[in-house]
């Protein structure tokens, strides 16, 4: 009679990995293992938020670009100011034409010039510690990538035996789980009965005589019109950027205007450019990609996320997978 043998991890392999309690509830994320001569504990940590003063670079930045006059032999070289401001930075930091100007470099070009730096609240987080986890309180360990092409995620599992989480928040046990809107369970993370990632909850969807839920993975990427790129990167003060784009990637004889984005950070990879994307110069989104429907009587406990009371492997032969 052969029986399943459990994977083992090492400690470096746990560190950020959710612990989630029996009831569905996170308790917090690995941030040390200890090994002692006769226990094995977890220390958990949790995300606090904490409010602090930043410099407010974008503001800076547009403040910056206010004070700067084109000439008509600016315009001649065609020379919008982004780019006038970009070689000013440059002089005054003693850079090279060539080399890429970062948030940091305009801050540094502000205070040399005394120009009044403009600050904001931010929120920021920061990591406590929460509590211990001795691992025999520990049902399951699982690391499970989930995901298509491009949008794949590790998502690392310590699933718990007993509510720890639950009794922390003082949340009574649930001996049955009652019937939820979309709404209350949307997005959430769906776990088998051993720890692994499935997905996300999609909706709540009806089968006959009971509801039950429809789990989805993230797949594919998007596309970035490559005009308004170009435009955000202009009026952001990221002028070489802007014209690595407009040179090597707005191909004026194809007449290119979108540009899927793997291809992008592959680009941006090549070129060392770093610059993030903001929802107005997408086109397009990534999309979602149906993984299965289980019914209610698979809901084994909904906390922050969603158990169920089946393993993969069942799930595989009963079909639902």
């Amino acid at each position: 009679m052969s029986s399943k043998i459990e994977r083992a991890y090492r400690p470096d392999e746990l560190l950020d990995a959710l612990i989630i309690d029996s009831e569905g509830y996170i308790y917090g994320r690995v941030g040390k293992v200890n090994i002692d001569e006769d226990e094995v504990v977890l220390f958990a940590l949790e995300d606090k938020p904490d409010v602090k003063t930043v410099a407010d670079l974008t503001s800076l930045k547009e403040s910056l670009l206010r004070g700067v006059k084109t000439t008509f032999g600016s315009k001649l070289r065609q020379k919008g100011p982004g780019d006038i401001l970009a070689e000013r930075v440059r002089k005054e930091l003693g850079l090279e034409l060539e080399e890429l100007l970062s948030d940091e470099h305009y801050l540094k070009y502000a205070e040399r010039l005394g120009f009044p730096i403009p600050y904001e609240a931010a929120v920021v987080e920061r990591k406590e510690q929460k509590g211990t986890v001795s691992l025999n309180e520990v049902k399951t360990i699982r690391i499970t990538v989930i995901g298509k092409e491009k949008f794949t995620r590790l998502i690392k599992v310590v699933l718990l035996d007993e509510p720890k989480e639950a009794a922390f928040r003082k949340i009574p046990i649930q001996k049955k789980v009652p019937y939820r809107t979309t709404d209350a369970v949307k997005d959430k993370l769906v776990l088998d009965a051993e720890g692994n990632v499935l997905g996300y909850v999609d909706s709540v969807v009806l089968f006959k005589g009971m509801p039950g839920v429809r789990v989805y993975v993230s797949k594919m990427g998007g596309q970035v019109s490559l005009s308004l790129l170009v435009h955000y990167l202009e009026e952001t003060a990221q002028s070489e950027a802007a014209s690595l784009v407009r040179k090597e990637l707005m191909d004026p004889h194809s007449h290119r205007a979108l540009v899927e984005i793997e291809e992008l950070e592959d680009f941006m990879r090549q070129k060392k450019l770093n610059f993030g994307l903001p929802e107005k110069v997408m086109t397009s989104r990534g999309s979602r990609e149906f993984v299965a429907d289980f019914p209610w009587d698979m809901v084994h406990k909904i906390g922050d996320v969603v158990l169920l009371n089946s393993t993969l492997t069942d799930l595989r032969l009963k079909g639902y997978m």
